[in-house]
């Protein structure tokens, strides 16, 4: 009997969630090793599925076009999220560690939209996410590289859930001062390591990577789709050793930002929130 890709897939899936809600089965016959490795599987496949219903996929060209209609009034990227390696300083988290760290990112992403909307500026919830600082539990501070003198960054394997930030329609007597003193509040309050500010054009024509107490990580004369891959690029693949400056060419790039409401009670729920459908 001939199986499809759609029936495989269906059967893969049944087969992980019997193994993970058979509690038995995964005390008493499964390693480990073994749990982590299902565990895994599953967190991927619930992404997968979430990304399927809730999420519509962006070009290169979409993406830059997106931001750049934002540049002549401003906007920051900011996130809550924060991987469980960068936030407990170790090097690799179980499965269980990652779990607790999950369930505090939605928590702590609920805040930060509470936080937007009281804010009045308009927001694009997206998927990508940034280079973390591991830092030392014991001392606080960043650990560095003994041979660069670098310091050691952490990227996830799992799509970070970010938020771009922009000015609304009507917005012209806002003080550019504000857009960026809500993102270094958010990189504070959320246990950030930086933003992404870009200034109303009329103001300043870059780009600048802020670290939380607002001094210039990084500046961007001419922000490029490259440069945004350094903030939006999200793999589902990706392995632990992968940077963000070395993509292998069999690993694809992948944008993603939320499909529009279905209807006004949809809308209204998600209050705040700049919409977008695309082709």
């Amino acid at each position: 009997m001939k199986i499809t890709k759609k029936k495989l897939k269906k059967i893969l899936k049944e087969e992980i969630e019997k193994v993970l809600h058979n509690t038995s089965l995964m005390e008493d016959v499964l390693t480990s090793k073994e749990k982590e490795h299902w565990s895994r599987q599953h967190r991927k496949e619930q992404l997968r599925e979430e990304i399927r219903k809730e999420w519509q996929l962006l070009s290169e060209t979409s993406i830059y076009r997106l931001v750049t209609a934002y540049m002549e009034d401003g906007f920051i990227i900011v996130s809550a999220d924060r991987s469980c390696e960068a936030e407990s300083g170790i090097e690799k988290c179980t499965e269980e560690q990652v779990a607790r760290q999950d369930h505090l990112n939605r928590e702590n992403r609920n805040k930060l939209k509470q936080v937007l909307r009281r804010s009045g500026f308009g927001y694009v919830p997206t998927l990508g996410g940034f280079k973390e600082k591991l830092i030392d539990k014991e001392t606080g501070e960043v650990v560095v590289d003994p041979e660069t003198g670098d310091p050691v960054l952490v990227d996830t394997e799992f799509p970070e859930r970010s938020f771009v930030v922009h000015s609304q329609k009507g917005d012209k007597g806002r003080n550019p001062e504000e857009l960026r003193q809500l993102g270094l509040d958010i990189a504070n309050q959320f246990n950030q390591d930086s933003i992404l500010y870009k200034p109303p054009n009329a103001v300043d024509p870059k780009a600048y990577y802020l670290t939380r107490n607002g001094e210039v990580d990084m500046e961007f004369a001419d922000l490029t789709v490259e440069d945004l891959d350094q903030i939006f690029y999200t793999q589902l693949a990706k392995g632990t050793q992968r940077r963000y400056s070395h993509i292998p060419e069999h690993y694809e790039r992948a944008y993603y930002i939320p499909k529009p409401p279905n209807g006004m009670q949809e809308a209204v729920k998600r209050y705040g929130e700049t919409f977008y459908r695309m082709k």
